[in-house]
């Protein structure tokens, strides 16, 4: 029988899901990594897959940066189909792992984009640990009405709306970050970020693979619903 050293080790792997320009690499800096946040909305960022190890609390982690999702150009080497099939195989290396979205709210709403990157994920997976949630680049006149309103429970009706799988997404509120100019987030947030990650128990995870026509069937229901249930 085939043992994963993972498990000897206690080391486990942190990913990330979103789309370009929410701030995942800032978040995985945060924890001790060393990422490249140049977002550019000409070339975008980030690319490819890479990887960096951190001792966060005496846990050994594994920093995964994945390029975002809907991070598409004129090559078969940034599609959607492309980047999923970056994220599968990310997953199913037989390691543990921890997994969140990372979304960032626009006046009260999420993009479709994002909503179709959670749904896909979420329906894709067999096996999983919990998926967490976190939001970006929330102006602070915002941060109660996230905080204190339904809007969570919005983003779980959309969702439930179009059939998506929520075995996996925690019921516990997202955590929220402020937005901010500096490319590197604060001690405060820095703290907030560890304690939020370190909440989630690593898993095995186990995938099924979407094509690009899924993906697109996915994008079209959530364009017709987003608007009139979350933020209205």
């Amino acid at each position: 029988m085939t043992v994963n050293n993972s498990f000897i080790t206690g080391q486990y792997s942190l990913v990330l899901v979103g789309n370009p320009g929410v701030g995942k690499s800032s978040i995985l800096n945060a924890l001790g990594g060393h990422f490249d946040t140049g977002f550019s909305r000409v070339t975008g960022l980030t690319r490819t897959l890479t990887t960096m190890d951190t001792s966060i609390e005496g846990r050994n982690i594994r920093l995964v940066d994945l390029p975002g999702i809907f991070d598409c150009r004129a090559d078969s080497e940034h599609t959607n189909e492309h980047h999923f099939k970056i994220l599968h195989d990310a997953l199913e290396d037989g390691n543990p792992y921890v997994i969140f979205f990372v979304i960032s709210p626009n006046d009260g709403r999420i993009s479709p984009s994002d909503f179709t990157v959670m749904k896909a994920l979420l329906d894709s997976l067999d096996e999983s640990p919990i998926v967490g949630l976190i939001l970006t680049k929330v102006e602070r006149e915002d941060y109660d009405a996230i905080q204190n309103s339904d809007y969570f429970a919005n983003v779980l009706q959309v969702l439930r709306q179009s059939n998506a799988n929520l075995k996996f997404l925690s019921r516990k509120k997202p955590l929220i970050l402020f937005y901010h100019e500096e490319k590197r987030y604060d001690e405060v947030d820095s703290i907030k970020i560890k304690n939020y990650i370190l909440a989630f128990e690593p898993r095995e995870v186990h995938t099924r693979r979407l094509v690009a026509g899924v993906l697109l069937g996915i994008f079209h229901v959530l364009v017709g619903i987003i608007g009139i249930m979350v933020g209205a």
